[in-house]
């Protein structure tokens, strides 16, 4: 069964918080989730929030980078 926009919200904040306190570790409810880096959370984060955003029907947010290079151009 898939979990409802509150369920995804919930687990969104708590690992959001985890990460923000420097945790690697999310306790949801009765279940307990330890992530081996800050690397692995941030995917966690970014598929969740894309989760959230299919469930509340938009379309999953796209992220952008930018790379800026700098040379003398000798």
């Amino acid at each position: 069964m898939a979990d409802t926009a509150e369920q995804i919200a919930s687990k969104l904040k708590a690992i959001r918080d985890a990460r923000d306190t420097g945790a690697l570790f999310v306790r949801h409810g009765d279940t307990q989730t330890t992530f081996r880096s800050l690397a692995e959370m941030n995917a966690i984060i970014a598929d969740l929030e894309s989760q959230l955003s299919t469930v509340q029907g938009g379309a999953p947010k796209k992220r952008v980078g930018y790379i800026v290079q700098k040379c003398k151009g000798l």
